[in-house]
């Protein structure tokens, strides 16, 4: 050390060795980054075939289940050819991120008709559970599922709801303020009939709803 120290090459040695330390911490991080990459191939590969694995076991299971799908599309035509002219369509398909599911109704750009999807949807859900005897014997629509829909729309609506209630044995819940109610009914449906004798007011100081005030 004193023979470099005294050629001026000291300084020169500990500014190597400096350099030598970092190109180790560099050399050293990149080897780390390549584990991390090699580990992260292999999950994604591994992903990968766990994914094709489910989509196989997924497709398989629509095979079985065919007729319940087929079902499930009729029943949703079905309802949406009540409530328009065109009937609307539903389609399943198995995709390697699950079960991909498309409902459209010609139109189904306006905001009132993307919730008439809703209600078709709801109504096919509630078919076909009621058909297998299970499900919560209960279907509940809040009024805000029929904002920017036609009141014929919203008539036939509730006509419909009634109906599949009636044939299926659940109960369909619609909660709405009456100054919005529809004022004409197709197939000689009556709305009076329907309505639940407990009304909601601010007319009154015992017109809550649990101790609650609406106004």
């Amino acid at each position: 050390m004193s023979i470099l120290q005294s050629g001026g090459a000291l300084e020169q040695f500990a500014g190597i060795q400096q350099e030598l330390s970092r190109a180790e911490s560099q050399a050293e991080a990149l080897r780390e980054r390549h584990r991390t990459a090699e580990r992260l191939e292999s999950e994604k590969t591994g992903l990968d075939i766990e994914r094709n694995q489910l989509l196989l076991r997924l497709r398989e299971d629509y095979d079985e289940q065919d007729g319940v799908v087929r079902k499930a599309i009729v029943s949703f035509q079905e309802v949406s050819a009540d409530l328009y002219e065109e009937a609307g369509s539903l389609t399943l398909n198995p995709t390697r991120n699950g079960p991909e599911l498309q409902v459209s109704i010609h139109g189904s750009q306006s905001h009132g008709i993307s919730n008439m999807q809703v209600f078709c949807f709801d109504m096919m859900l509630m078919r076909m559970i009621s058909d297998r005897h299970g499900g919560p014997g209960f279907l509940v629509h809040d009024s805000h599922l029929f904002d920017g829909v036609d009141s014929r729309q919203v008539a036939t609506a509730f006509a419909v709801g009634a109906r599949e209630a009636e044939a299926r044995g659940f109960q369909y819940v619609v909660t709405m303020n009456s100054d919005v109610l529809p004022d004409e009914f197709r197939d000689a449906f009556e709305l009076g009939e329907h309505v639940l004798p407990v009304r909601l007011t601010d007319a009154t100081v015992d017109g809550g709803l649990f101790g609650m005030r609406f106004g």
